[in-house]
């Protein structure tokens, strides 16, 4: 079974956050995010909204539930990788789309589940969007694939 310090860790890293980044978005300690993740330390409930609320992530995959992201593309598609910025980019424009879709009411209540299932498409549509954009217009000097 993975720890709650692993989830928090994955979710981090998954938002393309640092734990200075998070430390600062969550309200907490640079060095308290890192025992956390250490598994030092059993964060609060006020500690993990604090958490999830600043990755994007729901508490209930940080406390045991799903993945805290899909997992990623491999590499065996010829796309190249993202780095830090465009997760974080992604993550940015996904929290836009998803407040658009939440201020015309689309979700009624007791249908969080479809609106995490759009949240994960939308995400996996944009990641894939973003590769390729990198493949299409990175000059060749430049690519890392070839």
């Amino acid at each position: 079974m993975t720890s709650i310090g692993k989830k928090i860790r994955d979710a981090r890293k998954n938002a393309g956050m640092t734990q200075v980044e998070l430390a600062k978005a969550a309200n907490l300690s640079r060095s308290y995010i890192g025992d956390i993740e250490k598994d030092r330390y059993n964060p609060s409930i006020s500690t993990l909204q604090a958490i999830a609320k600043a990755t994007n992530v729901p508490v209930e995959t940080l406390l045991g539930g799903a993945a805290a992201a899909p997992p990623a593309p491999q590499k065996s598609d010829g796309l190249p990788e993202l780095n830090a910025r465009d997760e974080r980019e992604i993550e940015r424009d996904l929290a836009d789309m998803m407040h658009s879709v939440a201020m015309a009411n689309y979700t009624a209540p007791g249908e969080k589940e479809d609106a995490e299932a759009l949240e994960a498409a939308l995400r996996f549509a944009m990641v894939q969007a973003k590769r390729m954009a990198k493949k299409k217009y990175t000059p060749r000097k430049y690519r890392k694939d070839e």
